[in-house]
């Protein structure tokens, strides 16, 4: 019995045929997955440049809120509020500034407040939770500068009664008020290096936010 060689060599063509096909198969999986990762690492990576750009321009926005001077134009901007008197309006226009400033910089706070979800969600807790230490300290800063129109009209009620009466009048309610007044004026005015606790919080936070996300922003795709 004769070998059929054309039959057998269209056989051996028909499997390398199906085996170049299984080949070109596996190529093009490994192809679509190197693409995936190539893909994801570089959405990740523009997140978290992102975050870091949205988180420096949030710092220097805290910085200008915290200057230590207010213009005439600013504090003119100060809204009334009905039936507000004149000695409380100007108490108040002092640190009525600080939302003025704050509304110039809403708009990278309000990215920054959205974005931090994304980073938690493709990155984790511990990095959302530095995104949110940069938020807290603005948050305290606008808090404080709350606190202190009260504080102050306390301080100033406390003084009246010393000015009516000294001898009568005990000074620790004023110098509590007072302390009050000063610790809330401390976090909303930028002070000396070094006795600065809401530069010192701000410095922290930035730095922790670096530590949590240059890796991914830096990482090559």
């Amino acid at each position: 019995m004769g070998i059929d060689w054309p039959v057998i060599t269209q056989g051996f063509g028909a499997v390398a045929q199906g085996g170049g096909a299984l080949v070109l198969a596996w190529v093009g999986l490994a192809g679509l997955s190197s693409w995936r990762k190539q893909l994801k690492g570089t959405r990740s990576q523009a997140l978290a440049e992102e975050t870091l750009s949205l988180v420096y321009r949030v710092r220097d926005a805290i910085d200008h809120i915290r200057q230590p001077w207010a213009f005439t134009g600013e504090m003119n901007k100060v809204e009334r509020i009905a039936d507000e008197t004149d000695a409380s309006f100007e108490g108040r226009k002092q640190y009525g500034v600080v939302e003025i400033r704050y509304q110039a910089h809403a708009e990278p706070v309000a990215q920054l407040e959205a974005i931090r979800y994304r980073v938690s969600a493709v990155f984790g807790e511990e990095q959302a939770k530095a995104v949110e230490d940069v938020l807290d300290v603005l948050r305290r800063v606008r808090n404080e500068a709350a606190n202190a129109v009260r504080h102050k009209a306390l301080v100033q009620q406390q003084s009246a009664r010393l000015g009516r009466d000294p001898v009568g009048q005990s000074l620790k309610p004023y110098e509590t008020a007072r302390s009050y007044l000063t610790m809330a004026e401390s976090w909303i005015w930028a002070g000396e290096e070094g006795s600065d606790p809401a530069a010192k919080r701000l410095a922290e936070a930035v730095a922790k936010a670096e530590t949590a996300l240059k890796h991914f922003a830096m990482m090559k795709s």
